[in-house]
């Protein structure tokens, strides 16, 4: 029995040192100078008493003493010495020896000891794998890094890339994670699934691809996919995240009828998600000042610097949530390469330009004609969208010091491509809940198509039906804060509000509607179009009258005031009674459902 219990201590303690070693920790760092500094003073003490106590005071004794001491780092002890002193018969003292001399070998083999260390501590963390809820980061991007703290708490956390970093090795380690290299090729197979403990069992599975190659993270998504339909993993445990892979490519990958996929899922370009992140973060409608019976008192001046990727989907996140009755859109743009940059957003979406007043400058930022621009005309806000972070921060500081000594500072934003700062609070694109983003979107969509439940009428409906409900998720606090009444109040029956803000509240909702098809490429069916369309429907075929898809029109992208004609023509077409205008008045008394119905959502996730 003693010998067992001397077996089991001393395999504890090797255990807890090479653990402590594979540890990225403050701790250990302190538990190494500890183990230094002490085994340097026991051997000062041990070997100067001892070599006194046999040769006396003299030189070749101190010699001694030192020689011994760095000995003790390579694992050498002089015991004969120091057990021939009066001292050594107390097993404290014996103890304490021992003790110094592991110290100091333990600083030595530090690094072979840790080599063991990990790998007993990536078995210990595979054997947590096979537990609870398991997060799949694909990537070791710093997006990826962010979104790794982010869940390292909540979720077991698997980093998997195709080739492994110390770098990346460090930070997983800190967050309690596991690496995985090999990417697609030994990451993505129902072997792989099985080593992680996925199996048959229902647990949920969260896949976020984050690599900075846009066409790997596809391709690793839908390996996955085919390992999980072969182990016949439930698709309602699983989520896919796709980054720079825009939605209707990645349709493929999603759970609808008897085609296996992801349960659940978000794909999007970086530079989309994070203008959604600036719409969510500082609003625009709440530049607007509202006159108390739902309408706008002064228009939105926004200015934008910078036109490639960013720039231009900020302007369309803008232009969609932009929109309120009372004020209109004004965007000015200043890039340098604006001749060559603006010609893909005119070629792409000319009926945006028409409908807005945008401008196109090539002018600098810095340049003098900008300051004026300033001076003689007040911006609602300011975004900056260079692509280059230290670029962003030099314009923000020069246009923050011009503004100092003037009244009606806008603010000004920095988007980059992991984050947004404004003023001096940024928000990563790790940061981001894109389920949660998504729940209000779902509950639209499901009001909607009112099908078997919002998750299946979520898959089963095409990218751009998906795009529409979150736009108009994305909206819906502006039809409260223009109404002035809180969520609670209107939660709690004072909601409609009275008529004349209803049909105004009705009016910014058909606005936006508006601006969302046109941001999408639509162009307004013109008459022409909209007749061929409705002979073709009175002569039997099975067509929509007032929206083509193919050709990318639609008959109500007109002002709130031609919706009562265009809804009587399309009664006389149909034979039944239309109201266009009825639909976003709908939309806007549907609020109080959207509000019970996202925190019903909510408490069930806790």
């Amino acid at each position: 029995m003693t010998t067992i219990s001397v077996i089991l201590i001393v395999t504890c303690c090797f255990l807890a040192a090479i653990l402590n070693l594979a540890l990225q920790s403050r701790f250990k760092n302190r538990v190494m100078g500890i183990c230094a500094a002490s085994a340097v003073v026991l051997g000062i003490l041990f070997y100067s008493y001892a070599y006194t106590f046999e040769g006396g005071f003299t030189a070749i004794t101190i010699l001694k003493s030192l020689l011994t001491i760095c000995r003790m780092f390579g694992g050498v002890n002089d015991y004969a010495a120091v057990a021939a002193t009066p001292l050594i018969r107390y097993p404290l003292v014996m103890t304490i020896f021992w003790v110094g001399h592991f110290a100091a070998f333990y600083v030595t083999a530090s690094a072979a000891i840790e080599i063991i260390g990990k790998r007993v501590l990536k078995i210990v963390r595979m054997g947590l794998l096979r537990k609870g809820s398991l997060t799949i980061i694909y990537g070791d991007t710093a997006e990826a890094i962010q979104l790794g703290k982010r869940f390292g708490k909540s979720s077991s956390l698997i980093f998997v890339v195709d080739e492994e970093s110390a770098t990346t090795a460090s930070i997983v380690e800190s967050l309690s994670g596991v690496v995985f290299s090999g990417g697609a090729t030994l990451c993505a197979t129902p072997e792989f699934l099985r080593t992680i403990g996925m199996g048959k069992k229902d647990r949920q599975l969260d896949i976020y691809c984050m690599s900075s190659d846009h066409a790997q993270n596809y391709r690793y998504a839908a390996a996955l996919m085919e390992a999980l339909s072969e182990l016949q993993v439930n698709p309602d445990m699983t989520s896919l995240f796709l980054l720079d892979v825009p939605e209707e490519k990645a349709t493929g990958l999603i759970a609808y009828g008897d085609h296996y996929g992801y349960g659940y899922l978000f794909a999007c370009e970086k530079y989309d998600l994070i203008a959604r992140l600036l719409i969510r973060r500082l609003p625009p409608w709440t530049l607007l000042r509202m006159d108390g019976n739902g309408r706008a008192l002064n228009d939105l001046n926004v200015i934008i610097i910078g036109f490639g990727q960013m720039g231009r989907a900020v302007l369309r996140q803008l232009i969609m949530n932009g929109q309120m009755e009372g004020s209109t859109f004004h965007a000015e743009i200043y890039d340098r390469q604006m001749r060559d940059l603006s010609g893909y957003v005119e070629a792409r979406y000319p009926a945006l330009l028409k409908a807005y007043d945008i401008r196109f400058n090539s002018n600098d930022a810095r340049s003098a004609a900008f300051y004026r621009r300033l001076q003689d005309e007040p911006a609602s806000l300011i975004v900056i969208c260079t692509n280059n972070r230290q670029t962003n921060e030099e314009l923000a500081l020069d246009i923050e010091h011009w503004y100092a000594i003037r009244e009606n500072k806008p603010p000004v934003v920095r988007c980059t491509t992991d984050s947004i700062i404004i003023n001096d609070d940024e928000y990563r694109l790790g940061d981001i809940d894109v389920r949660a983003m998504d729940r209000t979107a779902m509950i639209l969509n499901h009001g909607y198509t009112n099908g078997p439940s919002e998750e299946i009428d979520w898959r089963n409906c095409d990218a751009f039906s998906r795009a529409s409900s979150r736009a108009s998720a994305d909206f819906y606090p502006a039809i409260l804060y223009a109404s002035g009444i809180p969520k609670d109040d209107a939660l709690n029956g004072k909601w409609p509000p009275s008529p004349e803000v209803l049909e105004n509240l009705a009016k910014s909702e058909h606005r936006r509607w508006n601006a969302f098809h046109l941001a999408m490429g639509y162009q307004p069916m013109n008459s022409s179009e909209y007749e061929e369309r409705a002979k073709r429907y009175l002569s039997g075929e099975s067509v929509r009258v007032a929206k083509s898809t193919s050709a990318q029109t639609h008959a109500c992208l007109v002002p709130w005031e031609e919706l009562d004609a265009l809804s009587a023509r399309e009664s006389e077409i149909y034979g039944r009674h239309i109201d266009y205008k009825i639909a976003d008045r709908n939309n806007v008394l549907a609020i109080p459902d959207i509000i019970r119905k996202e925190r019903n959502n909510s408490i069930g996730k806790k």
